[in-house]
């Protein structure tokens, strides 16, 4: 019998996720992949979950994330870029954290970086919060949205041959990270105007004198 270890299990594992997506991935899959029975991986993972979670691990794992420069928004547009190309390299290790809830140390991690770094951006605390939930909503959504506009075809050419708009927004993405990053740029640039707004203090107006307090003045 092949002598197993989690590593290998998890780079197994999650080539069979790539190559078969989350409907083939099952134990007896990964157990065929790695040449030993369901019963072995079972001695080394518990049940389909615990395999699950090892798989993300993996595939965070899989693209380091750069150091921080220290300068907001270029931190956050790493960390949103790295999003993507994660998603580009497994397509389907995002819809298994979906399904079994795998909140690993990696994605907190991720998660407390996104947060710190909206805090250095000179936001009030509970601005920041807002922030960075919003960004973190809309980010996911760009890059599975995405996803979804690679795997479908475009409306027939004849449904868009009276639709001039309509046809060159379905044209095929000549730069689809460019359109990404501008896309990202613009969110995190807009939210932390909007809040930096928010936050400031409101300064009374001097009220206009009236009549009568000008004409006690004579």
């Amino acid at each position: 019998m092949a002598q197993l270890d989690r590593d290998q299990i998890a780079s197994v594992a999650l080539a069979v996720l790539d190559r078969h997506g989350v409907a083939g991935f099952t134990i007896r899959a990964v157990a065929d992949a790695l040449g030993v029975t369901p019963m072995a991986l079972y001695y080394h993972v518990k049940d389909k979950a615990e395999l699950a979670a090892l798989v993300v691990i993996a595939a965070h794992s899989a693209r380091p994330l750069d150091t921080p420069v220290g300068e907001w928004r270029e931190d956050l547009w790493a960390i949103a870029r790295w999003t993507r190309e994660s998603v580009i390299d497994h397509p389907a290790a995002g819809e298994l954290f979906r399904i079994y809830k795998v909140y690993t140390p990696e994605i907190v991690r991720i998660a407390e970086r996104w947060m710190s770094i909206w805090q250095q951006s000179g936001l009030t605390l509970a601005n920041a919060v807002l922030a960075a939930r919003v960004s973190g909503v809309a980010v996911a959504g760009l890059v599975e949205e995405e996803m979804i506009l690679r795997s479908l075809d475009k409306p027939d050419d004849a449904l868009l041959a009276r639709l001039p708009g309509a046809r060159l927004l379905y044209a095929r993405e000549r730069d689809p990270e460019g359109s990404f990053e501008l896309a990202v740029h613009a969110l995190i640039d807009g939210l932390h105007a909007r809040l930096m707004k928010k936050s400031r203090p409101i300064t009374p107006r001097s009220r206009p004198k009236s009549k009568r307090s000008r004409g006690a003045k004579r």
